[in-house]
């Protein structure tokens, strides 16, 4: 540990103090657990009972469609969280005042949670595969690319919020217009295109200037057809999200650090 950079301990101080405090409540962390395994148990029945097809886009099942889902929520959306959960103006003044480095804390406060999250995410994939009979069919490069795009949208898009909420307190109306876009749009639970069977033809097209639907859709097309990135239509996608993720990371870090900057100014940086 001697040798370690700083800003590495200062990680793994955090990471041991947020797992040492999850185990020290021994009735919480149980409940936790056993929470879990009932979870994947409720999770899997309802997924049987409305199994279908998932033929449009992915060729798949509705149990392994879910399933890239949960992983989207458990591998990518935590590090998203974290920059919106520990970077806010009720934690910033605090973290300037004890000199922490920004990145040291961010991802040194959500290891722990993320750790977890990855934790949580073995049953689900154990059970609903061995005993779900769900499918996944992955391209490991694909896949990699597909987290990495997806995490540079999601952290981007945190960032904006959170430079916003800074400076007005409250939520952002843009991140707040997209979330709520992306609960109908994004195909959280569904295949984008079948909201052209379900409405009219040509209102998913709505969905693809959204980018979390880039954010599982080719979380979905890497870990369910086994996509080749030489295959034209699939580098299309994948440069389609990558696009979104070159535009909002860097817009992300400008909106944060616009949002500290005026709270500086205004003096209102510990105000919530």
């Amino acid at each position: 540990m001697s040798d370690l950079p700083v800003i590495l301990k200062q990680v793994f101080a955090f990471t041991k103090r947020d797992a040492l405090s999850w185990a020290t409540y021994r009735t919480a962390a149980i409940t936790q657990v056993i929470s879990i395994f009932i979870g994947v148990f409720s999770w899997g029945i309802q997924a049987s009972y409305v199994q279908r097809p998932v033929s449009e886009m992915y060729s798949s099942d509705y149990i392994s469609f879910l399933i890239v889902g949960l992983a989207v929520g458990n591998l990518i959306m935590p590090l998203a969280q974290g920059v919106e959960r520990q970077l806010n103006p009720w934690t910033l003044e605090t973290i300037f005042m004890t000199g922490i480095n920004k990145t040291a804390f961010v991802i040194g406060n959500v290891m722990w949670t993320y750790i977890f999250s990855i934790i949580s995410f073995i049953p689900y994939l154990v059970i609903g595969t061995y005993l779900f009979n769900a499918h996944l069919n992955p391209n490991i490069v694909a896949t990699f690319f597909a987290f990495l795009i997806s995490a540079a949208i999601l952290v981007g898009l945190a960032m904006i919020s959170t430079g916003i909420r800074i400076v007005t307190k409250s939520t952002d109306p843009i991140s707040w217009l997209i979330n709520v876009l992306q609960n109908l749009f994004a195909g959280i639970l569904f295949p984008v295109v079948f909201l052209d069977t379900l409405f009219f033809p040509g209102i998913s097209t709505i969905s693809w200037f959204l980018p979390q639907t880039w954010v599982y859709h080719l979380c979905r097309l890497s870990m369910l057809t086994n996509p080749s990135l030489t295959d034209p239509a699939v580098l299309q996608a994948f440069l389609a999200g990558t696009v979104f993720a070159v535009l909002l990371l860097p817009l992300g870090y400008w909106v944060f650090s616009w949002g500290v900057n005026r709270a500086k100014r205004e003096g209102t940086l510990g105000w919530y």
